[in-house]
């Protein structure tokens, strides 16, 4: 046999080998991340008695080892403008000590313009990380603050990121558009039982301020390890009142819905 002909076959299976098993595929299994945190706050407090100015803490995870840089960039930029005051709405690089800078200034102009007032702002942003694998990386945001009014603000909200590519995924990646409305249907059964209603009972006279009376899912979702879980925040579908809602959507009811080639398909039994 030609020994050209030799080199060139042995070339080629080296060259298939290294592109297709030599090289890992950065996954959540060789990523490391670690929480960032920023504070300041105004003169005036102190550990025993602080209810009279102003605080601000952010603390949000951040991806620092991964195997590529421009995914590892891509998602941290999203988590850091989610962060922001500007609320994902940054084109630059995100400041957050000028932003605490700007809260801590609001709160002493105020002062200054009501010197009797007696008072305490706060805003506290946190974050962790809910899931981490199969190549999906899944992060909370909770902001607790308060700068006047009746009681403090408390908002949720969830993001899910595909490692692969960094993008964000929605829940028409995971549920196809055909199936969306049976997987509405199944959520409003679960909805009822979560709270004690009976599948004939009108939403409306539950308390419900659901769009024409009729229940919807949002878009606000968290990927987990056995079901999709689904957060309506406090004003959302209910009064303040009746505090925010936590849904959970088993796997195992919709299993037939999810997209077989989305990721999460690998989290069915």
């Amino acid at each position: 046999m030609n020994i050209r002909f030799l080199i060139f076959i042995s070339a080629s299976l080296l060259f298939v080998f290294f592109s297709c098993g030599g090289e890992k595929t950065p996954s959540a299994n060789n990523m490391k991340y670690e929480l960032v945190k920023f504070e300041k706050q105004s003169e005036g407090c102190d550990s025993l008695r602080d209810d009279n100015c102003a605080k601000i803490k952010i603390e949000f995870p951040q991806i620092t080892e991964f195997g590529n840089e421009a995914i590892k960039n891509k998602i941290n930029n999203s988590i850091k403008n989610l962060f922001s005051s500007n609320d994902g709405g940054t084109t630059g690089e995100v400041d957050f000590n000028s932003q605490m800078k700007s809260f801590i200034g609001d709160y002493e102009s105020f002062m200054k313009e009501f010197p009797d007032a007696f008072q305490s702002w706060f805003i506290e942003r946190t974050g962790e990380v809910k899931f981490n694998k199969e190549d999906i990386f899944s992060i909370d945001y909770m902001e607790y603050s308060y700068t006047g009014g009746a009681h403090p603000n408390t908002f949720v909200t969830f993001k899910n990121f595909y490692l692969n590519d960094g993008e964000e995924i929605s829940l028409d990646k995971i549920i196809l558009g055909e199936k969306q409305n049976e997987l509405n249907k199944i959520a409003e059964v679960e909805f009822r039982k979560l709270k004690e209603l009976t599948p004939d009972a009108d939403l409306g006279q539950a308390g419900f301020w659901f769009e024409n009376n009729k229940f919807y899912l949002n878009e606000n979702f968290l990927i987990g390890d056995s079901s999709l879980v689904f957060y309506y925040n406090n004003y959302e579908i209910t009064a303040y009142a009746f505090g925010p809602t936590e849904l959970e959507i088993p796997y195992s009811i919709i299993k037939n819905l999810i997209n077989e080639n989305s990721l999460i398909a690998n989290l069915l039994d």
